[in-house]
């Protein structure tokens, strides 16, 4: 059986002050979920405010090669913010993503994109991507 996120990382959850804090129930909320069981926007998040960032990373790399189009709010979401992740951990899974970037360069192509801008904007995160880990990669390298 799958391990809670607060027992992989041994958190503790926040405890409840009386007063409404949205992120506090939201933090709560994930810490009480199994890797599977985090949903895109929960994955988008963690990302986002750098929140257990390798189950964040293994968990997007796995829905985007579901769906390299994936996201929350608009296509391409969760790609953009995997891109922005906590590269100290990204540079780790640069191996698994790359076959990530060939299929979603491939896809994007053919896509059906709402508009042109949303399609070049995809395209160039993607191609961002695919340098940072080819100049990363070549630095190793040397």
């Amino acid at each position: 059986m799958s391990k809670k996120l607060r027992e992989i990382y041994e958190y503790d959850l926040i405890e409840d002050d009386g007063i409404d804090y949205t992120v506090d129930e939201w933090f709560n909320s994930i810490m009480e979920k199994t890797k599977d069981q985090l949903n895109v926007s929960d994955v988008s998040r963690m990302l986002r405010q750098k929140i257990c960032s390798k189950v964040a990373i293994k968990r997007a790399i796995e829905m985007l090669s579901d769906d390299p189009f994936i996201g929350e709010m608009f296509e391409g979401q969760l790609m953009y913010n995997l891109f922005m992740g906590k590269e100290k951990y990204l540079k780790l899974y640069y191996h698994q993503v790359e076959p990530v970037l060939e299929n979603a360069a491939l896809l994007a192509k053919s896509h059906c994109w709402d508009c042109e801008q949303a399609k070049e904007e995809y395209m160039d995160i993607v191609a961002k991507f695919a340098k940072k880990i080819k100049e990363e990669t070549e630095h190793e390298a040397c």
